[in-house]
C-alpha cells in the first residue's frame, strides 16, 4: 500500500530547523526527519494526555522516597550519590 502524503507548510525557528538537519543524514532527508520528529511528538502528546500526569508524578515521588528511604537509613554518608548520578545523566543524556 502506498501512502500518499499530503503538503503542510509550517514556519520554524531557526534552532529548530538546525536540530532538523543534526537528524537528517545521508539516509535520511531533513523531510522525512520533520515527518519523523512530528509523528513521534505527537504520539507522545497523546500518551501523556491519556495519562494523569498528576498521578504519574505522585508514583514517581513515591517511588523515589521509598528508594531514598532504606539508603538513608543504612547508607548515610552515600544518601546524594544516586540523586547526583542521576542529575547528571539527566544533564547527559536528556539536555
Amino acid at each position: 500500500m502506498v501512502t500518499r502524503l499530503k503538503s503542510l507548510a509550517v514556519n520554524l525557528g531557526p534552532q529548530t530547523v538546525d536540530r532538523i538537519g543534526k537528524l537528517a543524514n545521508p539516509g535520511v532527508s531533513r523531510s522525512e526527519a520533520n515527518r519523523i520528529s512530528v509523528g513521534s511528538d505527537l504520539r507522545l502528546r497523546k500518551l501523556i494526555i491519556a495519562l494523569n500526569a498528576e498521578r504519574a508524578l505522585t508514583i514517581l515521588q513515591h517511588t523515589q522516597f521509598a528508594l531514598w528511604l532504606p539508603v538513608e537509613r543504612q547508607c548515610p554518608e552515600d544518601v546524594n550519590a544516586p540523586a547526583n548520578l542521576a542529575w547528571s545523566n539527566v544533564r547527559e543524556c536528556h539536555a
